[in-house]
């Protein structure tokens, strides 16, 4: 049993180290072997025990702050299917969620949770569930205590909980979550376990969010500004006429999408793009533009586009100083995220049909990010 916990530990940290060893005639079970092993496991809603066995071998080797990490979850719209499990003598497809019961309902949505490193790049899917029409706030603060509480057991160090944010329903089960957690605005954390969680609203959602509320309605970024999807349009329309083209990654798609495409993220990216703002002040400066709000649109999308940079690092080291890390030697990221953040607390949004003006909740949700995004950078809060 030791040995082939030692193999498996081995594969775990390096399929290509393991195929190493075994051409330089270290004695180790064959790849099939070592499939054949991980195949025996029978997967299941909830924490399989011979599963968290696993994640426990895969992560033996983590040390300080390698252990430090992100709890990930996503519900996803699925085929209603239902298919008798020989192996655990039970019907699979019906709405189960692990500890909270089974019941008759068909599932059509799959929440799903995911574990990633913060310091080095490792992860893995913690669990799964099946919901009949979507989960409710109250039954997810029950599974997220009880991953929290999992993570905990295998040594890991969570520190901040992300989910979606999205335009459909406002992720109104997110939202209930994060507010029977105890966060708001202000404090945007709880705590579980005795442990402290910072609570995280993913960014391209956000962006999503934006674009499709632009879609329909004008925003107000303060007295008498105002911006309208109106401006993009018309710049479009002048773009596609030239034969050098600044919008070359601009379609109609972009501008009118369907329902299935406005779940996209990357169109909604970069839809409000650096590119889009340049090709809007182009079109200004050469007098084609004459909208009087064109201006005031191009501002927005390039303080919408350096916010999503800044909240975007990925490496010390980049060609984009928007995208470097928040610290002293890099003043202009906080400087976008704080521009941002004087926006969006004063927004509004003038709806195309009814002409009400209303908050929309990713206006929130977008403040929330922002101030967490500043607070979860403070070396204060990475104590062990």
């Amino acid at each position: 049993i030791n040995e082939k916990k030692i193999a498996l530990s081995l594969y775990y940290k390096s399929p290509a180290t393991y195929k190493f060893m075994r051409k330089n005639d270290i004695i180790l079970p064959g790849e099939s072997t070592i499939r054949r092993w991980l195949n025996s496991i029978n997967y299941s809603t909830g924490f399989p025990l011979k599963y968290m066995e696993q994640i426990q071998l895969k992560i033996s080797g983590l040390k300080g702050n390698e252990k430090k990490c992100a709890i990930l979850l996503d519900e996803v719209s699925i085929m209603k299917y239902i298919e008798y499990n020989k192996i655990l003598d039970e019907i699979e497809g019906f709405e189960d969620l692990g500890i909270l019961g089974r019941t008759n309902k068909l599932g059509s949505q799959a929440l799903v949770f995911m574990v990633r490193g913060i310091y080095k790049n490792w992860k893995f899917p913690l669990c799964y569930f099946f919901t009949g029409s979507g989960i409710k706030g109250d039954d997810l603060i029950t599974i997220v205590k009880n991953c929290v509480e999992k993570i905990l057991k295998l040594g890991l160090l969570p520190k901040c909980i992300i989910c979606e944010f999205v335009i459909k329903d406002q992720g109104t089960q997110n939202q209930r979550m994060f507010k029977l957690l105890g966060g708001t605005e202000k404090d945007p954390s709880t705590i579980v376990n005795n442990k402290k969680l910072f609570l995280v609203y993913d960014m391209p959602h956000l962006i999503k969010s934006l674009r499709n509320n632009l879609l329909n309605g004008d925003f107000e970024i303060s007295k008498n500004k105002i911006v309208s999807i109106n401006d993009i349009k018309t710049t479009y329309n002048i773009d596609v006429q030239n034969i050098a083209r600044a919008m070359v990654n601009i379609t109609p798609t972009h501008l009118a999408p369907n329902p299935f495409q406005k779940m996209n993220c990357k169109l909604a990216i970069q839809l409000l793009s650096h590119t889009v703002s340049a090709a809007l002040k182009t079109c200004i400066s050469t007098g084609e533009l004459k909208s009087s709000t064109a201006y005031n649109t191009a501002n927005f999308i390039d303080i919408v586009n350096n916010m999503f940079d800044s909240a975007n690092s990925k490496h010390i080291y980049d060609l984009n100083p928007n995208r470097r890390p928040m610290c002293d030697r890099n003043p202009q990221v906080l400087d976008n995220l704080e521009n941002a953040n004087s926006m969006f607390q004063n927004a509004r949004k003038i709806c195309h049909k009814t002409k009400k003006i209303i908050t929309p909740p990713c206006f929130v949700g977008v403040v929330w990010k922002l101030l967490l995004y500043v607070k979860f950078t403070s070396p204060k809060n990475w104590k062990l």
